[in-house]
C-alpha cells in the first residue's frame, strides 16, 4: 500500500512538472527574436535565389535526383534543352545541366523571368 502511494506521488510530481517546464517556454516578444527553426519554419515561401550556382560548376548532388526535373520547360517559359541537357527547377530558379555530368550551362535566377 505504501509503494502504492509512493507512486502515485511521484507520478504527481513529474506531472506538475512538466506542465510548469511547458509553462515557462520564453515568450515571442519583439525583443526576443523566435529560435532560429521557427524563423525558418515561418518565412514567406517564394523564390530563393541560388547565388552560389554558376556556369561551369556542378549541380550540387541533393538537386539531380528526377524531382527537380523540369520535364514541361516551355509551360515554364523556358526553351528546349539541347540534347544532353535538361532543366532543373529549384524555388524559381532555372538551372541548364549537362544530363551525363551535371555540369551547369545555364543559370536562369528567378528574378529574371
Amino acid at each position: 500500500m505504501k509503494a502504492k502511494i509512493t507512486t502515485l506521488f511521484v507520478i504527481a510530481a513529474l506531472l506538475a512538472t512538466t506542465g510548469t517546464a511547458f509553462a515557462s517556454q520564453p515568450e515571442n516578444r519583439p525583443g526576443n527574436p523566435p529560435p532560429t527553426s521557427i524563423e525558418r519554419a515561418n518565412r514567406p515561401v517564394g523564390a530563393i535565389p541560388h547565388r552560389d550556382w554558376h556556369r561551369g560548376d556542378r549541380l550540387p548532388s541533393e538537386y539531380r535526383d528526377r524531382i527537380f526535373v523540369v520535364e514541361n520547360w516551355n509551360q515554364h517559359g523556358l526553351k528546349a534543352p539541347p540534347r544532353g541537357y535538361h532543366w532543373v527547377g529549384v524555388a524559381g530558379d532555372y538551372v541548364l545541366v549537362a544530363s551525363a555530368t551535371g555540369v551547369i550551362s545555364t543559370v536562369l535566377p528567378a528574378s529574371t523571368h
